[in-house]
């Protein structure tokens, strides 16, 4: 009885402490809970949120989401955090900045954190907003083509309800598997992908760019020159052209010749396996260019794969390339060249649905082609420039050709 009676008091002061530490809790917890109802009414009546120096960009889902959840604190689970975290350090990844979605931010509150409810609120805001900025960014790109180019026309619809997108991916049990999978474009941006990590890790193993080429004369087989040591070391970086060379470094030998083709070939110029001027303009783009370009390829990939996810058959004409491609089952089956237009008379960028195909058709001259170019040419010497060309002069009202040298083309 003695022993029993001895316990009641801890037993009872021990209820009373952890009843205490409930209510500092609880306490806590609403302290927080108003912090965040403050912080989201501040923003609908501003428009402006800043916490930890860092722009809050989210505003309808955002502030539904904490409306939704009490104005509890969202981000329960450590894992999540040190998940979104890390996901969002390693932005550069896939060509975005990590400081867009307050990275470094988020680290130095997560290595200060404190119990105090204004630190623990902006944190959580913080870390929701750096989620929805980032799979916005992964979804439709961070810049908005139509701000680019008025021409362009694709689509900016969200497949999900953005509300249940955000949701389902802070609960899903893998959060960055789940983005993974609904933001996956396919073998084309997981190439891009790649391929900007394989430059990056040769910038840093060159120490930040190629080895240049100096100009000069054309540079072939069976010559010797200075600058062929060079064009050695460059094609080296690159790994067109094994590390250990010849006797001779000066010379240019057939081994060199095949990588100054492979290269040529990679970079779809014209292959002589001989280093011209456009060919060493070629080489000696920096790499950091390189990079710039692959980022912006990956952007522009987020504007269109998006809006071909899960079509196995469709037609791309790449412009800068001159290419149309057939793609079937999600394989290439098909290539040609394609007419392009020129820098000041830009050919139209969209996406549409084709209807059918037709092969060989006619072509007629647009006006504007016909006033700029056509016409001075005809009027120098019509017949000859026709018939250069494989061009007809139509009569569009009976569709009767038309012999060029009954036009009196000075009038015209």
């Amino acid at each position: 009885m003695m022993r029993n009676f001895r316990l009641l008091p801890f037993i009872y002061l021990l209820a009373t402490s952890l009843a205490l530490w409930v209510n500092v809790v609880n306490a806590a917890g609403k302290e927080v809970n108003d912090t965040i109802r403050e912080h989201i009414e501040r923003h609908q009546m501003s428009g402006r949120l800043v916490i930890a120096g860092a722009d809050i960009a989210g505003r309808d889902v955002l502030w539904e989401l904490y409306e939704n959840n009490n104005y509890t604190p969202l981000w329960q689970k450590q894992e999540s955090i040190d998940v979104l975290i890390d996901m969002v350090g390693r932005a550069a990844e896939e060509g975005l900045l990590p400081r867009d979605y307050h990275h470094e931010k988020l680290l130095t509150l997560r290595r200060s954190m404190s119990r105090r409810a204004a630190d623990i609120a902006g944190f959580d805001i913080l870390l929701t907003d750096s989620l929805m900025r980032y799979v916005y960014h992964r979804y439709f790109g961070k810049a908005n083509p139509a701000d680019l180019d008025s021409d362009w026309n694709l689509s900016r619809r969200l497949d999900h309800d953005p509300l249940e997108l955000i949701v389902d991916t802070m609960s899903a049990a893998a959060m960055q598997k789940h983005i993974v999978e609904i933001l996956d474009w396919g073998p084309y941006y997981q190439r891009m992908k790649a391929l900007l990590s394989e430059y990056r890790e040769q910038a840093i193993r060159e120490g930040g760019g190629y080895p240049a080429v100096p100009s000069g004369q054309t540079l072939r087989k069976g010559m010797r020159d200075p600058r062929i040591a060079l064009l050695r070391k460059r094609l080296q970086a690159s790994n067109h052209l094994a590390a250990i060379g010849p006797d001779d470094p000066e010379y240019f030998d057939a081994e060199l010749e095949r990588a100054v083709t492979k290269f040529q070939s990679e970079a779809e110029i014209d292959v002589d396996g001989a280093v011209g001027a456009g060919t060493l303009a070629t080489l000696n783009v920096s790499l950091q260019s390189r990079i710039d370009q692959i980022r912006v390829n990956m952007e522009r990939a987020r504007w269109i794969l998006r809006n071909i996810r899960g079509v196995d058959d469709f037609v791309v004409v790449n412009i800068a390339d001159f290419k149309t491609t057939l793609i079937r089952d999600g394989e290439k089956v098909w290539e040609t060249r394609s007419q392009v237009g020129r820098t000041y008379r830009k050919s139209p960028i969209f996406r549409a649905d084709m209807k059918y195909a037709q092969f060989n058709p006619t072509r007629t001259v647009p006006p504007g082609i016909l006033k700029r170019d056509i016409l001075p040419k005809l009027k120098a010497g019509a017949q000859d420039y026709l018939i250069e060309k494989n061009m007809k002069l139509v009569d569009t009202a009976t569709g009767k050709e038309i012999d060029p040298a009954t036009i009196d083309w000075a009038a015209t």
